[in-house]
């Protein structure tokens, strides 16, 4: 079942009103009378004359229009792709940095590991020292170290 918003009788009268407007508009251009040009030629030709004139405004307008229309989207679309060119450089820095950044930490936390490795090291050949300086004094393992 369709279900409309719509009854259809209220749509087949907007629509017939509609094309009655349209026929109606139509007839009124077409089938209207106007006056002949008569007299001599220059007064005809000066009738033709303002006839001319009004066309090439009309044509001259309808192309400043357009020219304006292409010139505003040309100006859009220069924008656009000068924001793009922005944001991509801004990514491209902005990834550099990090990019950076991550190197230094990278190195940072390295020198802290050698750092920490070094002074294990330190304190393990000082405890080792430390057990030889015992055994040397008192020969018994005190500290269970030789087996």
């Amino acid at each position: 079942a369709v279900v409309s918003t719509q009854s259809t009788g209220t749509n087949d009268r907007i629509h017939s009103a509609v094309d009655r407007r349209k026929r109606a508009l139509f007839t009124r251009q077409h089938e209207s009378w106007a006056l002949p040009i008569y007299g001599n030629f220059a007064d005809r030709e000066e009738h033709m004359k303002t006839y001319r004139t009004y066309l090439k405004n009309q044509m001259e307008e309808k192309c400043w229009i357009k020219r304006n229309e292409f010139s505003k989207a040309l100006d859009r679309a220069q924008k656009t792709v000068n924001e793009t060119v922005a944001a991509d450089m801004a990514e491209r820095e902005a990834a550099l940095e990090k990019r950076k950044q991550n190197t230094v930490f990278r190195d940072e936390n390295k020198k802290l590991m050698e750092e920490t490795a070094e002074r294990r090291r330190a304190t393990q050949r000082q405890e080792v020292e430390q057990e030889k300086k015992l055994i040397k004094i008192d020969p018994i393992n005190w500290s269970r170290t030789l087996r």
